[in-house]
């Protein structure tokens, strides 16, 4: 049997930098992402500190991803919950 491949079925902003995500297995991981954008050097990553545009998140193939993957993560990291 194979194993099911992880992804992204529903993502709500709950405030500050955090994120919930439901997966396709039915499990539920809120990730906050405050510390990965604030240690950031990179402006293309650190841009997202601004609340406006860290709320413009979508679901494209189940990952999370901004602005046509400016910034994305592995699924499994959001999986698991370790971003840093």
């Amino acid at each position: 049997m194979e194993q099911e491949l992880i992804s992204i079925t529903e993502a709500n902003y709950t405030g500050g930098y955090s994120i919930e995500l439901k997966f396709k297995d039915s499990s539920i991981k809120t990730i906050n992402f405050e510390t990965y954008l604030l240690k950031s050097a990179l402006p293309k990553i650190n841009k997202y500190l601004d609340k406006g545009k860290f709320k413009k998140f979508m679901i494209i193939d189940g990952n999370l991803n901004w602005n046509n993957n400016d910034l994305s993560f592995p699924l499994e990291a959001l999986y698991t919950g370790k971003i840093l």
